[in-house]
């Protein structure tokens, strides 16, 4: 099976004297789900910032369908990240349109994807709401929502869950199953 994702001998020093990551070296497979497990603190955010392009490494090698990742690359690598990052001057429905609007999505395809998205969710009805219209669990599911929209090869996900109450927690995990 080819992989989605190779790292070679990673490493990751913060500024120059604290280490976060030492020769790490994986393997994903194309169409799996992995997860990255350990404490709080042992690099995980660090692995997914510079499996996405977000963050430079000290030294090794990243690739992602068999391209190197020296930057973002949302074509290839989407990312949900643990707490909402949304616009707060755009709506719930303009935030989840926002990287197809990037890419050139025609208006028409970029609204209707993003409203089967809020439906996704479960938050039909809530596409003309503002952030700070929105309870902290709402605003990650747009944000999970966002990052789905894209349907990006790789999707990379820093505890997007976290945020959410347990039922929603089961049903999000159940429908990125699906999906």
């Amino acid at each position: 099976m080819s992989a989605a994702i190779e790292v070679e001998g990673l490493s990751h020093v913060y500024g120059g004297t604290v280490p976060a990551l030492e020769d790490i070296s994986l393997r994903v497979p194309a169409g799996r789900f992995t997860v990255i497990v350990g404490p709080s603190g042992c690099g995980k955010t660090s692995l997914l910032m510079m499996l996405a392009g977000l963050r430079t490494q000290t030294r090794g090698a990243i690739t992602c369908l068999g391209k190197p990742i020296p930057q973002p690359d949302p074509e290839r690598v989407g990312v949900i990240f643990q707490e909402a990052s949304l616009y707060p001057w755009l709506t719930s429905l303009e935030n989840i349109e926002f990287p197809l609007s990037l890419r050139g999505t025609p208006k028409g395809e970029m609204r209707r994807r993003a409203e089967a998205m809020l439906e996704l969710v479960g938050l039909t009805g809530f596409g003309g709401r503002y952030p700070h219209e929105l309870s902290g669990g709402m605003k990650q599911r747009v944000s999970i929502a966002r990052g789905l929209v894209q349907d990006p090869p790789v999707l990379l996900m820093d505890e997007p869950f976290a945020a959410l109450d347990e039922q929603t927690r089961m049903t999000m995990g159940h429908e990125l199953l699906r999906i």
